[in-house]
Protein backbone atom coordinates (compact mmCIF):
# COMPACT_ATOMS: atom_id res chain seq x y z
CA UNK A 1 0.00 0.00 0.00
CA UNK A 2 1.06 3.47 -0.68
CA UNK A 3 0.66 6.03 1.45
CA UNK A 4 -0.71 10.24 0.58
CA UNK A 5 3.05 11.84 1.70
CA UNK A 6 3.12 15.44 2.00
CA UNK A 7 5.79 16.70 -0.52
CA UNK A 8 8.11 18.20 2.35
CA UNK A 9 8.11 15.02 3.74
CA UNK A 10 9.07 13.21 0.65
CA UNK A 11 12.53 11.42 0.10
CA UNK A 12 13.21 11.28 -4.11
CA UNK A 13 14.97 9.22 -6.17
CA UNK A 14 16.79 10.61 -8.87
CA UNK A 15 13.73 10.37 -11.62
CA UNK A 16 10.95 9.25 -9.38
CA UNK A 17 9.01 12.86 -9.32
CA UNK A 18 8.17 13.09 -12.90
CA UNK A 19 6.62 8.90 -12.57
CA UNK A 20 5.71 9.50 -9.03
CA UNK A 21 2.54 10.69 -10.60
CA UNK A 22 2.16 7.89 -13.24
CA UNK A 23 2.71 4.83 -10.14
CA UNK A 24 0.61 6.60 -8.10
CA UNK A 25 -2.39 6.50 -10.32
CA UNK A 26 -1.18 2.27 -10.91
CA UNK A 27 -1.28 1.65 -7.13
CA UNK A 28 -4.57 3.34 -6.96
CA UNK A 29 -6.54 0.97 -9.79
CA UNK A 30 -4.40 -1.89 -8.49
CA UNK A 31 -5.75 -1.48 -5.05
CA UNK A 32 -9.71 -0.48 -6.06
CA UNK A 33 -12.00 -3.22 -5.76
CA UNK A 34 -12.75 -3.67 -9.63
CA UNK A 35 -9.42 -4.48 -10.96
CA UNK A 36 -9.68 -8.21 -9.98
CA UNK A 37 -13.20 -8.67 -11.95
CA UNK A 38 -11.32 -6.13 -14.96
CA UNK A 39 -7.85 -8.52 -15.04
CA UNK A 40 -10.22 -11.78 -14.87
CA UNK A 41 -12.60 -10.39 -18.00
CA UNK A 42 -9.46 -9.58 -20.13
CA UNK A 43 -7.61 -13.18 -19.09
CA UNK A 44 -11.50 -14.94 -20.08
CA UNK A 45 -11.61 -12.86 -23.12
CA UNK A 46 -8.02 -13.44 -24.46
CA UNK A 47 -8.69 -17.25 -24.06
CA UNK A 48 -11.97 -17.54 -26.08
CA UNK A 49 -10.19 -14.90 -28.57
CA UNK A 50 -7.46 -17.69 -29.39
CA UNK A 51 -9.86 -20.59 -29.65
CA UNK A 52 -12.07 -18.52 -31.84
CA UNK A 53 -9.64 -17.11 -33.89
CA UNK A 54 -7.48 -19.43 -35.28
CA UNK A 55 -5.37 -20.01 -32.36
CA UNK A 56 -6.86 -23.03 -30.87
CA UNK A 57 -4.11 -25.50 -31.08
CA UNK A 58 -1.68 -22.93 -29.47
CA UNK A 59 -4.28 -22.61 -26.59
CA UNK A 60 -4.53 -26.56 -26.10
CA UNK A 61 -0.64 -26.76 -26.40
CA UNK A 62 -0.16 -23.99 -23.66
CA UNK A 63 -2.64 -25.44 -21.53
CA UNK A 64 -1.21 -29.07 -21.89
CA UNK A 65 2.33 -27.78 -21.28
CA UNK A 66 3.81 -30.07 -18.77
CA UNK A 67 5.71 -29.10 -15.75
CA UNK A 68 7.67 -31.30 -13.17
CA UNK A 69 8.93 -31.36 -10.28
CA UNK A 70 11.77 -33.70 -9.21
CA UNK A 71 14.11 -34.44 -6.27
CA UNK A 72 16.70 -37.08 -6.27
CA UNK A 73 14.85 -40.32 -7.96
CA UNK A 74 11.01 -38.68 -7.13
CA UNK A 75 9.54 -36.81 -9.63
CA UNK A 76 5.67 -35.33 -10.20
CA UNK A 77 4.43 -34.17 -13.66
CA UNK A 78 1.05 -32.74 -14.95
CA UNK A 79 0.23 -30.12 -16.99
CA UNK A 80 0.07 -26.24 -16.94
CA UNK A 81 -3.80 -26.85 -16.42
CA UNK A 82 -3.61 -29.50 -13.65
CA UNK A 83 -1.00 -26.91 -11.74
CA UNK A 84 -3.31 -24.09 -11.26
CA UNK A 85 -6.62 -26.24 -11.06
CA UNK A 86 -5.66 -28.66 -8.30
CA UNK A 87 -2.34 -26.28 -7.14
CA UNK A 88 -2.25 -22.65 -7.45
CA UNK A 89 -6.59 -22.59 -6.81
CA UNK A 90 -5.49 -23.92 -3.34
CA UNK A 91 -4.50 -20.51 -2.73
CA UNK A 92 -7.78 -19.06 -3.65
CA UNK A 93 -9.33 -21.33 -0.91
CA UNK A 94 -7.27 -20.60 1.66
CA UNK A 95 -7.94 -16.99 1.29
CA UNK A 96 -11.76 -18.22 0.73
CA UNK A 97 -11.49 -19.92 4.14
CA UNK A 98 -10.17 -16.90 5.77
CA UNK A 99 -12.75 -14.78 4.70
CA UNK A 100 -15.06 -17.52 6.15
CA UNK A 101 -13.87 -17.79 9.23
CA UNK A 102 -13.32 -13.75 9.78
CA UNK A 103 -17.33 -13.46 8.71
CA UNK A 104 -18.43 -16.14 11.47
CA UNK A 105 -16.04 -14.28 13.92
CA UNK A 106 -16.71 -10.61 13.59
CA UNK A 107 -18.13 -10.40 10.26
CA UNK A 108 -21.34 -10.08 8.73
CA UNK A 109 -22.12 -13.69 9.99
CA UNK A 110 -21.17 -13.28 13.56
CA UNK A 111 -23.97 -12.25 14.71
CA UNK A 112 -27.15 -14.75 14.14
CA UNK A 113 -29.71 -12.29 13.67
CA UNK A 114 -27.87 -9.87 11.12
CA UNK A 115 -26.53 -13.35 9.74
CA UNK A 116 -29.88 -14.64 9.34
CA UNK A 117 -30.95 -12.71 6.39
CA UNK A 118 -27.79 -13.82 4.53
CA UNK A 119 -28.10 -17.39 5.22
CA UNK A 120 -31.65 -17.25 4.04
CA UNK A 121 -30.56 -15.40 0.50
CA UNK A 122 -27.78 -17.70 0.15
CA UNK A 123 -30.22 -21.01 0.61
CA UNK A 124 -32.35 -19.45 -1.66
CA UNK A 125 -29.25 -18.76 -4.30
CA UNK A 126 -28.69 -22.36 -3.66
CA UNK A 127 -31.62 -24.52 -4.13
CA UNK A 128 -33.56 -22.49 -6.66
CA UNK A 129 -30.67 -22.91 -9.18
CA UNK A 130 -29.89 -26.22 -8.89
CA UNK A 131 -33.65 -27.41 -9.02
CA UNK A 132 -33.86 -24.98 -12.12
CA UNK A 133 -30.79 -26.80 -13.19
CA UNK A 134 -32.37 -30.34 -12.69
CA UNK A 135 -35.84 -29.89 -13.85
CA UNK A 136 -34.51 -28.48 -17.32
CA UNK A 137 -32.28 -31.56 -17.84
CA UNK A 138 -34.87 -34.06 -16.85
CA UNK A 139 -37.61 -32.26 -19.35
CA UNK A 140 -34.45 -32.46 -22.45
CA UNK A 141 -34.23 -36.30 -21.38
CA UNK A 142 -30.82 -35.46 -21.09
CA UNK A 143 -27.82 -37.35 -18.39
CA UNK A 144 -25.99 -34.41 -17.53
CA UNK A 145 -27.30 -34.03 -13.80
CA UNK A 146 -24.14 -34.38 -11.84
CA UNK A 147 -23.88 -30.37 -13.30
CA UNK A 148 -26.34 -29.53 -10.78
CA UNK A 149 -23.91 -27.88 -8.22
CA UNK A 150 -22.05 -25.37 -11.21
CA UNK A 151 -24.93 -22.60 -10.88
CA UNK A 152 -24.76 -22.76 -7.37
CA UNK A 153 -21.50 -20.33 -6.41
CA UNK A 154 -21.10 -16.69 -6.90
CA UNK A 155 -17.89 -15.00 -7.98
CA UNK A 156 -16.82 -12.55 -5.13
CA UNK A 157 -14.77 -10.34 -7.31
CA UNK A 158 -16.89 -10.01 -10.31
CA UNK A 159 -19.99 -9.27 -8.47
CA UNK A 160 -18.52 -6.75 -5.90
CA UNK A 161 -16.80 -5.39 -8.92
CA UNK A 162 -20.07 -4.44 -10.78
CA UNK A 163 -21.53 -3.20 -7.24
CA UNK A 164 -18.75 -1.05 -7.33
CA UNK A 165 -19.07 0.73 -10.58
CA UNK A 166 -22.44 2.14 -8.47
CA UNK A 167 -19.75 4.22 -6.49
CA UNK A 168 -20.08 6.25 -3.11
CA UNK A 169 -24.42 5.61 -4.11
CA UNK A 170 -24.60 2.00 -3.23
CA UNK A 171 -25.33 1.55 0.47
CA UNK A 172 -22.67 0.38 2.32
CA UNK A 173 -24.71 -2.75 3.77
CA UNK A 174 -25.22 -3.61 0.20
CA UNK A 175 -21.44 -4.69 0.04
CA UNK A 176 -22.48 -6.39 3.22
CA UNK A 177 -24.85 -8.18 2.14
CA UNK A 178 -23.36 -9.07 -1.33
CA UNK A 179 -20.09 -10.23 0.49
CA UNK A 180 -21.62 -12.57 3.11
CA UNK A 181 -24.19 -13.79 0.45
CA UNK A 182 -20.91 -15.00 -2.03
CA UNK A 183 -19.04 -16.41 0.98
CA UNK A 184 -21.92 -18.65 2.29
CA UNK A 185 -22.49 -19.67 -1.53
CA UNK A 186 -19.45 -20.88 -1.44
CA UNK A 187 -19.15 -22.53 1.19
CA UNK A 188 -22.33 -24.58 -0.11
CA UNK A 189 -20.34 -25.17 -3.60
CA UNK A 190 -17.17 -26.21 -1.30
CA UNK A 191 -19.31 -28.36 0.82
CA UNK A 192 -20.58 -29.64 -3.05
CA UNK A 193 -17.07 -30.37 -4.40
CA UNK A 194 -16.23 -32.56 -1.20
CA UNK A 195 -19.38 -34.73 -0.94
CA UNK A 196 -20.49 -34.97 -4.04
CA UNK A 197 -18.10 -34.86 -6.92
CA UNK A 198 -15.55 -37.00 -5.36
CA UNK A 199 -15.15 -40.45 -7.11
CA UNK A 200 -13.32 -42.58 -4.66
CA UNK A 201 -11.85 -42.25 -1.67
CA UNK A 202 -8.26 -43.52 0.25
CA UNK A 203 -9.26 -43.82 3.52
CA UNK A 204 -4.74 -44.22 4.52
CA UNK A 205 -4.51 -40.73 3.22
CA UNK A 206 -7.77 -39.23 4.71
CA UNK A 207 -6.13 -40.10 7.90
CA UNK A 208 -2.94 -38.86 7.07
CA UNK A 209 -4.47 -35.59 6.50
CA UNK A 210 -6.75 -35.68 9.54
CA UNK A 211 -3.38 -35.97 11.52
CA UNK A 212 -1.79 -33.19 9.64
CA UNK A 213 -4.82 -31.09 10.45
CA UNK A 214 -4.78 -31.96 14.10
CA UNK A 215 -1.19 -30.81 14.07
CA UNK A 216 -2.11 -27.20 12.81
CA UNK A 217 -4.56 -27.54 15.34
CA UNK A 218 -1.72 -28.09 18.45
CA UNK A 219 0.47 -25.70 16.46
CA UNK A 220 -2.42 -22.74 16.51
CA UNK A 221 -3.50 -23.41 20.33
CA UNK A 222 0.25 -23.91 21.84
CA UNK A 223 0.64 -19.91 20.52
CA UNK A 224 2.90 -20.45 17.42
CA UNK A 225 2.18 -17.95 14.39
CA UNK A 226 4.91 -18.03 11.91
CA UNK A 227 4.01 -18.52 8.49
CA UNK A 228 6.52 -21.37 8.05
CA UNK A 229 5.24 -23.49 10.76
CA UNK A 230 1.45 -23.31 8.50
CA UNK A 231 3.12 -23.31 5.33
CA UNK A 232 4.82 -26.71 5.99
CA UNK A 233 1.61 -28.28 7.52
CA UNK A 234 -0.06 -26.85 4.74
CA UNK A 235 1.76 -28.56 1.39
CA UNK A 236 1.67 -31.64 3.67
CA UNK A 237 -1.56 -31.42 4.03
CA UNK A 238 -2.39 -30.65 0.40
CA UNK A 239 -0.45 -33.95 -0.79
CA UNK A 240 -2.37 -35.99 1.44
CA UNK A 241 -5.90 -34.66 0.47
CA UNK A 242 -4.89 -35.01 -3.20
CA UNK A 243 -3.94 -38.75 -2.57
CA UNK A 244 -7.46 -39.35 -0.91
CA UNK A 245 -9.52 -38.49 -3.62
CA UNK A 246 -11.05 -35.21 -2.40
CA UNK A 247 -10.39 -32.46 -4.19
CA UNK A 248 -7.11 -31.01 -3.40
CA UNK A 249 -8.05 -27.76 -2.96
CA UNK A 250 -10.07 -28.14 -0.36
CA UNK A 251 -7.03 -28.01 1.94
CA UNK A 252 -6.98 -24.19 1.27
CA UNK A 253 -10.16 -24.11 3.01
CA UNK A 254 -9.05 -26.12 6.02
CA UNK A 255 -5.56 -25.00 6.15
CA UNK A 256 -7.54 -21.42 6.67
CA UNK A 257 -9.71 -22.92 9.51
CA UNK A 258 -6.75 -23.36 11.23
CA UNK A 259 -5.04 -19.81 11.14
CA UNK A 260 -4.51 -17.73 14.43
CA UNK A 261 -6.81 -14.99 15.20
CA UNK A 262 -4.91 -13.62 17.96
CA UNK A 263 -2.43 -11.34 17.93
CA UNK A 264 0.86 -11.69 20.15
CA UNK A 265 -0.22 -8.70 21.94
CA UNK A 266 -3.16 -6.52 22.85
CA UNK A 267 -3.67 -2.80 21.58
CA UNK A 268 -2.43 -1.16 24.96
CA UNK A 269 0.94 -3.28 24.62
CA UNK A 270 0.96 -1.46 21.39
CA UNK A 271 0.25 2.16 22.07
CA UNK A 272 2.94 1.81 25.19
CA UNK A 273 5.54 0.13 22.88
CA UNK A 274 4.59 2.68 20.03
CA UNK A 275 4.64 5.79 22.40
CA UNK A 276 8.12 4.69 23.65
CA UNK A 277 10.13 4.36 20.50
CA UNK A 278 8.57 7.52 19.09
CA UNK A 279 9.96 9.05 21.64
CA UNK A 280 13.25 7.36 21.19
CA UNK A 281 13.21 8.52 17.31
CA UNK A 282 12.75 11.72 18.16
CA UNK A 283 15.57 11.78 21.22
CA UNK A 284 18.11 10.56 18.44
CA UNK A 285 16.99 13.01 15.63
CA UNK A 286 19.31 15.02 13.49
CA UNK A 287 16.59 16.92 11.41
CA UNK A 288 19.33 17.65 8.74
CA UNK A 289 20.16 13.68 7.88
CA UNK A 290 18.33 11.43 6.57
CA UNK A 291 17.72 8.14 7.93
CA UNK A 292 20.40 5.74 6.50
CA UNK A 293 22.80 8.14 8.24
CA UNK A 294 21.73 7.40 11.32
CA UNK A 295 21.61 3.80 12.35
CA UNK A 296 19.59 4.17 15.86
CA UNK A 297 16.62 5.67 13.96
CA UNK A 298 16.51 3.22 11.66
CA UNK A 299 16.67 0.35 14.15
CA UNK A 300 13.79 1.90 15.93
CA UNK A 301 11.97 2.56 13.01
CA UNK A 302 12.24 -0.69 11.85
CA UNK A 303 11.46 -1.51 15.81
CA UNK A 304 8.25 -0.01 15.02
CA UNK A 305 7.59 -2.13 12.11
CA UNK A 306 8.04 -5.37 13.94
CA UNK A 307 5.30 -3.80 16.74
CA UNK A 308 2.85 -3.25 14.63
CA UNK A 309 3.11 -6.92 13.01
CA UNK A 310 3.14 -8.43 17.09
CA UNK A 311 -0.30 -6.31 17.15
CA UNK A 312 -1.79 -7.50 13.98
CA UNK A 313 -3.56 -10.98 13.68
CA UNK A 314 -2.36 -13.21 11.11
CA UNK A 315 -5.87 -13.98 9.74
CA UNK A 316 -5.65 -10.05 8.77
CA UNK A 317 -1.96 -9.99 7.54
CA UNK A 318 -1.88 -12.95 5.63
CA UNK A 319 -4.77 -12.82 3.66
CA UNK A 320 -3.51 -9.33 2.94
CA UNK A 321 -0.23 -10.36 2.12
CA UNK A 322 -2.24 -13.27 -0.62
CA UNK A 323 -5.08 -10.92 -1.87
CA UNK A 324 -3.08 -9.14 -4.95
CA UNK A 325 -1.13 -12.36 -6.05
CA UNK A 326 -4.56 -14.14 -5.99
CA UNK A 327 -6.40 -12.04 -7.61
CA UNK A 328 -4.12 -10.75 -10.14
CA UNK A 329 -2.10 -13.56 -11.17
CA UNK A 330 -3.70 -17.12 -10.02
CA UNK A 331 -7.25 -16.34 -10.83
CA UNK A 332 -6.17 -15.05 -14.23
CA UNK A 333 -4.38 -17.80 -14.95
CA UNK A 334 -7.03 -20.32 -14.04
CA UNK A 335 -9.96 -17.84 -15.84
CA UNK A 336 -7.32 -18.17 -19.40
CA UNK A 337 -7.12 -21.86 -18.85
CA UNK A 338 -10.48 -22.93 -18.10
CA UNK A 339 -12.34 -20.00 -19.99
CA UNK A 340 -11.71 -21.05 -23.70
CA UNK A 341 -14.61 -22.17 -25.35
CA UNK A 342 -15.83 -22.28 -28.96
CA UNK A 343 -18.50 -19.55 -29.42
CA UNK A 344 -21.29 -21.24 -32.18
CA UNK A 345 -21.27 -19.80 -35.82
CA UNK A 346 -24.90 -20.60 -35.72
CA UNK A 347 -28.07 -21.86 -34.38
CA UNK A 348 -27.08 -25.65 -32.84
CA UNK A 349 -29.21 -28.34 -31.88
CA UNK A 350 -30.89 -28.14 -29.08
CA UNK A 351 -29.54 -31.53 -27.76
CA UNK A 352 -25.97 -29.68 -28.14
CA UNK A 353 -27.11 -26.78 -25.64
CA UNK A 354 -29.45 -28.35 -23.19
CA UNK A 355 -26.65 -28.10 -20.32
CA UNK A 356 -25.62 -24.09 -21.34
CA UNK A 357 -29.45 -23.37 -21.14
CA UNK A 358 -29.85 -25.69 -18.26
CA UNK A 359 -26.75 -23.39 -16.51
CA UNK A 360 -28.01 -20.03 -18.27
CA UNK A 361 -31.90 -20.12 -16.52
CA UNK A 362 -29.83 -21.72 -13.42
CA UNK A 363 -28.01 -18.21 -12.69
CA UNK A 364 -29.73 -15.84 -14.44
CA UNK A 365 -33.42 -16.72 -12.79
CA UNK A 366 -32.21 -18.95 -10.17
CA UNK A 367 -29.70 -16.75 -8.64
CA UNK A 368 -32.03 -13.86 -9.31
CA UNK A 369 -35.40 -15.05 -7.86
CA UNK A 370 -34.33 -17.51 -5.53
CA UNK A 371 -32.42 -15.00 -3.53
CA UNK A 372 -35.28 -12.62 -3.59
CA UNK A 373 -37.83 -14.64 -2.89
CA UNK A 374 -36.26 -16.42 -0.07
CA UNK A 375 -35.42 -13.02 1.10
CA UNK A 376 -39.31 -11.87 0.64
CA UNK A 377 -40.27 -15.34 2.49
CA UNK A 378 -37.88 -15.02 5.56
CA UNK A 379 -39.48 -10.97 6.26
CA UNK A 380 -43.19 -12.11 5.57
CA UNK A 381 -42.43 -15.01 8.68
CA UNK A 382 -40.36 -12.65 10.74
CA UNK A 383 -37.28 -15.05 11.02
CA UNK A 384 -35.04 -11.82 9.07
CA UNK A 385 -34.40 -8.18 9.00
CA UNK A 386 -33.73 -5.63 6.42
CA UNK A 387 -30.66 -3.53 7.34
CA UNK A 388 -30.84 0.15 7.15
CA UNK A 389 -30.71 1.43 4.18
CA UNK A 390 -31.24 -1.52 2.20
CA UNK A 391 -35.36 -2.25 -0.14
CA UNK A 392 -36.72 -5.00 -1.03
CA UNK A 393 -35.60 -3.49 -4.62
CA UNK A 394 -31.53 -3.98 -3.69
CA UNK A 395 -31.75 -7.46 -2.91
CA UNK A 396 -33.38 -8.42 -5.84
CA UNK A 397 -30.55 -6.36 -7.79
CA UNK A 398 -28.00 -8.12 -5.49
CA UNK A 399 -29.80 -11.69 -6.00
CA UNK A 400 -29.33 -11.16 -9.59
CA UNK A 401 -25.57 -9.86 -9.09
CA UNK A 402 -24.98 -13.25 -7.30
CA UNK A 403 -25.53 -14.95 -10.55
CA UNK A 404 -22.01 -13.80 -11.60
CA UNK A 405 -20.93 -17.70 -10.82
CA UNK A 406 -17.51 -17.45 -13.37
CA UNK A 407 -14.61 -18.58 -11.55
CA UNK A 408 -16.03 -20.93 -8.85
CA UNK A 409 -18.63 -22.18 -11.60
CA UNK A 410 -15.96 -22.64 -14.33
CA UNK A 411 -13.94 -24.86 -11.03
CA UNK A 412 -17.08 -27.02 -10.58
CA UNK A 413 -17.73 -27.38 -14.65
CA UNK A 414 -14.28 -29.28 -14.49
CA UNK A 415 -14.94 -31.73 -11.97
CA UNK A 416 -18.85 -32.37 -12.53
CA UNK A 417 -18.14 -33.36 -16.30
CA UNK A 418 -14.40 -34.61 -16.07
CA UNK A 419 -13.56 -36.51 -19.28
CA UNK A 420 -16.61 -35.25 -20.65
CA UNK A 421 -15.12 -32.35 -23.10
CA UNK A 422 -18.30 -31.77 -25.21
CA UNK A 423 -20.44 -30.97 -21.81
CA UNK A 424 -17.53 -29.44 -20.41
CA UNK A 425 -17.82 -26.63 -23.18
CA UNK A 426 -21.83 -26.24 -23.13
CA UNK A 427 -20.87 -25.77 -19.39
CA UNK A 428 -18.65 -22.94 -20.25
CA UNK A 429 -20.93 -21.14 -22.44
CA UNK A 430 -23.55 -21.23 -20.19
CA UNK A 431 -21.38 -20.10 -17.51
CA UNK A 432 -20.28 -17.41 -20.03
CA UNK A 433 -23.44 -15.78 -20.83
CA UNK A 434 -25.42 -16.56 -17.77
CA UNK A 435 -22.93 -14.60 -15.48
CA UNK A 436 -23.27 -11.93 -18.57
CA UNK A 437 -26.69 -11.46 -18.23
CA UNK A 438 -26.96 -12.14 -14.40
CA UNK A 439 -24.09 -9.37 -13.89
CA UNK A 440 -25.94 -6.71 -16.71
CA UNK A 441 -29.74 -6.99 -15.13
CA UNK A 442 -28.61 -6.88 -11.64
CA UNK A 443 -26.52 -3.63 -12.64
CA UNK A 444 -29.20 -2.34 -14.14
CA UNK A 445 -31.68 -3.03 -11.26
CA UNK A 446 -29.43 -1.54 -8.00
CA UNK A 447 -28.80 1.72 -10.53
CA UNK A 448 -32.70 1.98 -10.61
CA UNK A 449 -32.66 1.32 -6.68
CA UNK A 450 -30.13 3.10 -6.26
CA UNK A 451 -31.28 6.79 -8.20
CA UNK A 452 -34.36 6.42 -6.33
Amino acid sequence: MIYKIKEESREHAPLERGFLKFSLSVQSFIDSQIVAGIVLLISAIAAILMVNLGWEQSYEAISALKLTLSLGDWQISHSIHYWVNDGLMVLFFFILGLEIKYECLVGALSDLKDASLVIVMALGGMVLPALIYIIIIWSSGSEAYQGWGVPMATDTAFAIGILTLLGAKAPRAAYILLTGLAIVDDMGAVAVIGFFYTEHIDVQSLLWASLTLFVMFLINIIGLRKPIFYLTAGIFLWWFILQSGVHATTAGLLAAMMVPTRPYANKVWFRRKMKKVIKDFQEVDTPDSPIIENEQQHALAVKAEDIAKQTTAPILRWGYTLDKPVSLIILPLFAFLNAGVMLPRGLPDFNDTVVTLAIIFALVLGKGVGISFFAWLGLKLGVVRLPSGIKISHIIGIGFLAGVGFTMSLFISALAFQGQSALIEQAKLGILFGSLIAGIVGAIILFFAVEN
